[in-house]
């Protein structure tokens, strides 16, 4: 070989043998950088304050969640408005992922030798990761919703006789729900109040806008009549009071649209469709006759569809002059039929009550009086019975009496007094015919004759006795009275229908006893003497069985007034 050659490939050697020692140092560094690093977090890294560099990811996760132990916990208080919500990041929904929060930080072994190099020199500060539960959150925020929404009121138009009238549009609040979620969580962790994103919820209908329909279409809609072709049976007339009567202006597209109460029209313009051989059908219905409950059949009719009609007259109200419209006559079946009466099992008494009263001339006529307005009431399933609505204003002309009543705790004159008592016996023939009880209010003091804490005053302006048939069946009243003035007499209450529970009333409880004030001495001309009486609390349940089982109970109490002693007639002298 060339002497060359030979010291080339010398050199080759010396430098081949330098570049593996260099590869064999380098490499010896970075397993020794690796094993180094190991699974560490970086050095400098911390979560959400929280410092953790140079811990092993089981220990960051344990030191993690030591050190947001108690932030984790802290209530937030959300404000919108005047409105506060507290709750508990648990009950939000909201809690803290210590595994993904270590692995974000960049806990973990790696081969990467930017990793390595990052754990061993390298970190910084990173927020937690969140585990969210976006049900419970929506709940938490909704829950705040409910406090601070106020939905806007658009603006409206009626009549009040001829004249088109307005009412303002008002805006509402509305609470931005996802935005106040997203703040819920950037301040877990960091504050524990949050500021809510409240905004404006404008009216569909607003008050401009209802003012372009009053000066407009409201107007001209009563300008004339108008004459209605009812297909070959004639014409009728439908004046504006007809129409202001029964015309509507309904929210639709930002505005006011015109719709007629189909109702409300039918009932005013029956009268001319009748004088044109016109009859409107008749729902079937319920009552008692001959003590029992029998079905007044129902019976179709021949007419116009007052929706059809309401359709027709729409079109003619921006016109102010030959305002013609035209509606077919066809056959109108009943909307309750007696079929559908049938099928609603009014069958048996689920409930009845009796109490007696003094036989004074005025309860005789009172009572009688109520109990022949409370029989043959029929009621579908869903509907609600008002004995004030039933009985109607109590005055002379209306056939009704002066008699007792508690007025402030004394004993006074009243039209139509003593017809609690009926309304006593119609509330426990509710009671124990399991029906709904919406309101009644016993009297602020007892009366032996009626069952303590079992009983229902009444009064035209502030208290009705109210009851709901919450059955799939119907119910019809029955109510009679017996006797004549001058001796005891009875008012009977039944309800008829199909029986779904066996009703007991638990033993009432008294309590808390009250003893009366003191006497007083009246010696005007208008004096109603009266006794003292006790006052005191009572307690009872309505109790709702099927067959032996007990499967409702219903609470009732109410706390009696005690009575001041009257004497007519001066002070004596001490």
């Amino acid at each position: 070989m060339a002497p060359s050659s030979k010291k080339l490939s010398t050199t080759m050697r010396i430098g081949i043998g330098v570049g593996a020692g260099l590869f064999v140092l380098l490499g010896g560094g970075y397993l020794a950088g690796h094993f180094l690093a190991g699974e560490n977090v970086p050095k400098n890294t911390s979560v959400a304050g929280v410092q953790l560099g140079g811990l092993t990811v089981p220990a960051a996760e344990q030191k993690l969640a030591s050190g947001l132990k108690d932030r984790s916990a802290q209530q937030l208080a959300v404000t919108a408005g005047s409105q506060t919500l507290t709750f508990t990041p648990a009950e939000a929904g909201l809690a803290v992922d210590y595994p993904a929060s270590v692995a974000q930080a960049g806990g973990g072994r790696s081969w990467n030798p930017a990793t390595i190099l990052t754990v061993l020199f390298g970190g910084t500060e990173h927020r937690a990761v969140l585990k969210v539960d976006k049900a419970k959150l929506s709940a938490a925020v909704a829950a705040l919703a409910d406090k601070v929404d106020v939905k806007p009121v658009d603006a409206e138009v009626t009549y009040k006789g001829l004249k088109p009238v307005r009412s303002e549009g008002r805006n509402g609040v509305a609470l931005d729900r996802p935005a106040t979620e997203a703040a819920i969580q950037e301040a877990f962790l960091n504050s524990t109040e949050v500021a809510a994103e409240v905004g404006v919820d404008e009216p569909e209908v607003t008050t401009a806008e209802a003012d372009e329909v009053v000066s407009g279409l409201a107007t001209t809609a009563v300008a004339a009549p108008v004459s209605v072709a009812v297909g070959d049976k004639g014409k009728v007339e439908v004046t504006p009071q007809v129409i202001a009567a029964s015309l509507r202006f309904e929210a639709g597209d930002g505005t006011l649209v015109p719709a007629f109460d189909a109702e409300a029209l039918d009932a005013r313009i029956a009268g001319k469709l009748k004088q044109l051989g016109l009859k409107q059908p008749r729902d079937a219905t319920i009552t008692i006759s001959k003590g029992k409950p029998k079905i007044i059949e129902s019976v179709d009719g021949l007419g116009v569809d007052p929706v059809q009609l309401g359709a027709a007259l729409v079109p003619v109200l921006t016109q102010t002059t030959a305002r013609t419209a035209t509606v077919a006559v066809s056959p109108r079946a009943a909307a309750f039929t007696s079929a559908d009466a049938k099928k609603l099992g009014v069958k048996k008494v689920i409930g009845k009550f009796t109490t007696y009263f003094p036989g004074t001339a005025y309860r005789y006529n009172n009572i009688g009086k109520a109990a022949r307005l409370i029989n043959g009431t029929f009621l579908k399933p869903g509907e609600v019975f008002s004995m004030n609505k039933v009985l109607g204003e109590r005055t002379r002309a209306a056939g009704w009496m002066a008699g007792g009543a508690i007025d402030g705790g004394r004993i006074v004159e009243r039209l139509g007094g003593g017809i609690s008592q009926a309304t006593t016996t119609t509330f426990n023939a509710v009671y124990f015919a399991g029906l709904e009880d919406i309101y009644h209010k016993p009297h602020s003091l007892y009366f032996s004759r009626y069952p303590v804490g079992r009983e229902a005053t009444l009064d035209w302006v502030s208290v009705d006795m109210k009851f709901r048939n919450d059955s799939p069946y119907g119910v019809v009243m029955q109510a009679w009275i017996t006797g004549r003035p001058g001796t005891t007499g009875s008012i009977t209450v039944r309800v008829w229908s199909t029986k779904r529970y066996t009703i007991k009333a638990s033993t009432p409880i008294r309590s808390n006893y009250r003893a009366p004030g003191k006497k007083i001495y009246d010696d005007s001309p208008k004096c109603v003497p009266q006794s003292a009486m006790s006052g005191f609390d009572v307690r009872h349940y309505r109790l709702f069985y099927e067959g032996k089982q007990l499967v409702k109970r219903e609470l009732f109490k109410w706390r009696y007034n005690s009575l001041t002693p009257v004497v007519c007639g001066k002070k004596p002298n001490d």
